[in-house]
């Protein structure tokens, strides 16, 4: 938390709550956040009741637990439809997309994570595994390494002092090594996840700029790691020329 910039900490430090909600544990009760966050169950228990009037969290009647409500659906809805770039975004992504038939990810710096917003996907299949809405480690996805090494030193900071994971054999957790990694990354122009994340998986990820050459995001190619094998070039041609044509619109 930036203390400038939260001017009502409790209001704040309410919201964070819903953090703890996610795709593993959609429902959770007042007795698992108490004991989370060492709050009293009856403060929990009247920040969730307000949350549930203004329709941000429902209660499950057959536990008695919550979960997140219609309310943020809604806003969500709000914020895709009226942010004329992520159309834009969206379209070149889906051309990547159906010219080589794997997954496009797009995802910003969120909280010193990744924050997946937009994804198209090959396979009407894959879709069942959304990646969008979901938060990830910068130092260890092909995205998070694009957003580390045109971001300033303060970041890789914070994430090199932080607890770095080691998810496969090839996750990169020691800082000078990390250091390293970000340099080629700067080097070539974008970032690789060689199965750093998850066995098997292997992407490539260009940042994408505005027009004023400030940082948005980055979009990233994921695929099995066989057939991402001899595919770096090609695919970093490919994403290069949305990041140029994404320049003129976001």
């Amino acid at each position: 938390m930036q203390d400038n910039k939260v001017k009502v900490k409790s209001l704040y430090k309410a919201l964070k709550l819903l953090d703890y909600f996610s795709a593993k544990q959609s429902t959770l009760g007042v007795s698992e956040i108490a004991e989370k966050e060492c709050l009293p169950k009856s403060t929990v228990s009247n920040i969730f009741s307000t949350f549930c009037a203004y329709g941000l969290l429902e209660q499950v009647p057959e536990s008695g637990k919550f979960k997140l409500g219609p309310k943020l659906a809604k806003l969500s809805n709000i914020y895709f439809s009226t942010n004329s770039s992520s159309k834009v975004l969206k379209a070149q992504m889906e051309e990547v997309s159906k010219k080589i038939d794997e997954n496009v990810y797009f995802g910003v710096l969120f909280e010193d994570q990744v924050l997946y917003l937009e994804a198209v996907y090959y396979s009407s299949m894959n879709k069942n595994s959304s990646v969008v809405g979901v938060a990830a480690p910068l130092y260890c996805t092909g995205i998070g390494k694009c957003l580390l090494a045109w971001s300033d030193e303060e970041l890789f900071n914070r994430v090199a002092n932080s607890n770095m994971i080691k998810f496969t054999d090839n996750t990169i957790t020691d800082p000078t090594e990390l250091k390293d990694e970000l340099k080629k990354t700067l080097d070539r122009g974008y970032a690789i996840d060689n199965m750093e994340h998850e066995y098997g998986i292997k992407c490539i990820a260009v940042p994408i700029f505005n027009s004023n050459d400030v940082l948005q995001g980055a979009m990233s190619i994921t695929c099995p790691s066989l057939r991402m094998d001899g595919k770096f070039e090609e695919y970093s041609k490919l994403l290069h020329d949305v990041q140029q044509t994404l320049k003129q619109y976001i």
